[in-house]
């Protein structure tokens, strides 16, 4: 090799050591500029004095001010620090402002969000309070807040913080916040967590396919002798229902909700949160112990900010989850009391069928999308008093159903998110509550999303709040496409904040919410039908009345816990099924389900044989019948096949009783026909599908995992 051949090559390694010793550079400080020094020092301005906000070793900020606006500014300040891309992308997203950063992908995200209207609901919660917007105290918590978030973005503009990387990658920069944006943030959280108007689709959709009398085979009725929030039902009357019909699907605008929530990390409707608590009779510490894991969809940044907040002068002295975009504690503790949040699954939304060619009965409004490196998109969005128009555009895809109703009829949506509250006051008010009353009085404000508030204090104390703004419904039912036409159907108020449900220290000595039933239909009010499985209750329930006390140790292992009271129910139906299965390459997965303890731990042989099971059992069960596309949109709901299923399986007969001519009782049982595949000629029963599913489930396995 000849010397000038060596020292090209010398000189083209020193070029690529070079390139990549500045691309590295590069990418460090553009991955760690925005991170935060924690022991640095600003001068801000806008404070009344000094604010001391002291990072422990977990990076969680504890903030200690000498005023209540000097606590909010300092928060502001905090969440901007480090989460204000996840603060920009939540209010442009809650205004239907993303396609002016995203581009024209994310049009459709915007036309949503301007038909819901997130921020137009935000701008009149803004308004004075004699116009109906929020309380002084919350107007004055979020202008600190907004100041604070503000003198951070005035850092960066003299140089002494930075933007997070993603600021970069889009090639613009954030607009200064306003107290608005907080409002709008709460109402989009509202919005993620509204999932009932999910159920009342794939109920209209299940119509159109198979008629209503099947239909409602598959809507699920709350097992009966399972656990409910509050269990003494004696103050409550029963009341009737009555079912109307549901006459269109809103498959479009359903999609486009759903790609929102998957770009957004919110797609899964299967996220529940568990809320647990014992009074001082039931613990070992002779004090009250109290667990809250609201176990929403992984983020990156996480939903929460954890935060302590201290201002001796204003009696707060408060940790917990916060939310970056609004001051104070979503969920935590002050000195006299912990309280934590669960899902209502209240039914909060209807959908309406309005006269399109009715009058002055509509307020339009004029909308204008900017799009990145495109030409404006405008829209017009129709307001009525039965609630927003699903605009042409979003909901093309009900044309295709020819209704006759919906060819001079329009859909409106009416959701509790267009109802004025308060849910900052809430949240301020719980920084501050020192017993069971001050804590009710802060729940009173709170609407949107409806959350179970479970308490317990210093004293020994444990209570049970519902925080909800409930329709008042004629027919109690709010699954159903409504007619505006009929003022019969039209909701007649809200349920009074004083008889929302509510218990405090119950005979019990424990409160269990996890996604359940609330009450019983003793309650003379509609909620909801749509409740989680109650599986997670029934486990928390067996767990805490195993033992006459429990500790904080019992605690910490129960939000561990993996047992499915769900597959216990289940799994002796599949074994039974099973007990004449002599094919060699069944005997092993069916001795593994047979000697199984009902654990789902992660590397659980018997835990992965049964989810495969089950899901091939949900397929073999409804497909056939509601046709793929219907029997996917079925499953995206799935405490609604999980709990039809078990109920199916554990009656699998119709059993008639009709008099005779003679008036004597003549019994019929029937295979339930749920379980006939009407693809075949035969008349398939329960186990039949049963010992399909379990074989295609064992197919499956073999074949991906050997």
């Amino acid at each position: 090799m000849s010397s000038r051949t060596k020292k090209i090559i010398i000189g083209l390694s020193v070029s690529v050591l070079v390139l990549l010793a500045v691309a590295a550079l590069f990418l460090y400080r553009i991955l760690h500029k925005s991170i935060p020094d924690y022991a640095a020092r600003f001068d801000a301005l806008g404070v009344a004095a000094p604010v001391n906000i002291y990072y422990d070793p977990f990076a969680v900020a504890h903030i200690d001010a000498a005023s209540e606006p000097d606590l909010y500014f300092a928060q502001g300040f905090a969440h901007a620090r480090e989460r204000l891309w996840q603060m920009d992308f939540q209010r442009r997203a809650a205004a239907g402002r993303l396609a002016e950063i995203l581009g024209e992908d994310a049009i459709g995200f915007d036309r949503l969000f301007r038909t819901v209207g997130l921020r137009r609901m935000a701008d009149s919660l803004w308004l004075p309070l004699s116009q109906g917007g929020v309380s002084d105290e919350t107007r004055a918590a979020l202008i600190a807040y907004t100041n604070g978030v503000n003198e951070y973005l005035r850092q960066v503009k003299e140089k002494n913080a930075a933007l997070p990387t993603e600021f970069d990658l889009l090639q613009y920069e954030p607009e200064a916040w306003t107290p608005e944006d907080c409002l709008a943030t709460v109402r989009l959280i509202g919005w993620e967590l509204n999932i009932a108007w999910h159920t009342d689709i794939a109920l209209a959709e299940l119509m159109l396919k198979l008629g209503a009398e099947k239909a409602m085979q598959v809507y699920p009725d709350y097992p009966k002798g399972k656990p409910l929030i509050i269990s003494e039902p004696e103050r409550f009357t029963n009341t009737s229902r009555k079912k109307s019909e549901a006459v269109a699907v809103l498959k479009t605008f359903r999609a486009l909700d759903t790609d929102f929530r998957t770009v957004f990390g919110t797609a899964a409707s299967h996220l529940g949160s568990n809320s647990w608590a014992v009074t001082k009779s039931k613990s070992s510490t002779g004090k009250a112990i109290f667990a809250n894991d609201p176990h929403l969809g992984f983020l990156a940044p996480a939903r929460w900010y954890e935060v302590q907040l201290t201002c001796s002068a204003a009696g707060i002295n408060a940790a917990g989850a916060s939310l970056p975009g609004v001051p104070g504690i979503v969920l935590g503790k002050n000195d006299s009391l912990a309280w934590g949040l669960t899902n209502v699954m209240a039914d909060d939304c209807d959908f309406f069928l309005v006269d399109s060619l009715q009058k002055n009965f509509f307020t339009e409004i004029d909308e204008e999308i900017k799009v990145k490196g495109k030409d404006l998109v405008r829209m017009v969005v129709k307001v009525s008093p039965a609630g927003v128009v699903i605009d042409d555009v979003v909901r093309g895809g009900m044309t295709k159903l020819s209704s006759p109703l919906l060819q001079s009829r329009t859909v409106a949506m009416k959701w509790t998110g267009h109802e004025k509250s308060d849910e900052v006051r809430a949240f301020l008010g719980l920084l501050k509550a020192k017993n069971w009353t001050a804590f009710r009085e802060s729940v009173r404000h709170f609407a949107v999303p409806g959350q179970n508030f479970l308490y317990a204090d210093a004293a020994g104390n444990i209570g049970y709040q519902a925080g909800a703004k409930l329709p008042l419904r004629n027919d109690k039912q709010g699954f159903l496409l409504r007619d505006a036409r009929l003022p019969s159907q039209a909701w007649q108020g809200f349920v009074p904040y004083d008889s929302l449900p509510s218990v405090f220290n119950p005979p019990s000595d424990m409160i269990v919410a996890a996604n359940n039933k609330t009450i019983s239909d003793a309650y003379p009010y509609y909620i909801s039908s749509l409740w989680e499985p109650p599986a997670r209750a029934e486990r928390i329930t067996e767990l805490l009345n195993a033992k006459q006390k429990n500790s904080p140790q019992d605690f910490e292992r129960m939000q561990s816990d993996v047992v499915s009271p769900h597959a216990r129910d289940l799994t002796p139906y599949l074994l039974n099924a099973l007990a004449g299965d002599t094919l060699t390459v069944h005997q092993k997965p069916i001795a593994y389900l047979r000697n199984w303890q009902f654990e789902f731990d992660k590397n659980s042989i018997a835990a992965t044989i049964y989810s495969q099971t089950f899901a091939r059992l949900l397929r073999n069960t409804f497909a056939d019948e509601m046709g793929e596309d219907t029997f996917e949109s079925y499953l995206t709901l799935v405490n609604m096949p999980t709990r039809v299923i078990n109920k199916l399986v554990a009656d699998s007969t119709v059993i008639t009783s009709p008099p005779d001519s003679l008036g004597q009782i003549i019994t019929t049982v029937t295979d339930n026909l749920w379980f006939d595949d009407i693809t075949t000629g035969g008349r398939e029963t329960r186990d039949d599908v049963i010992r399909k599913s379990f074989s295609e489930a064992v197919s499956i396995l073999r074949n991906e995992l050997g």
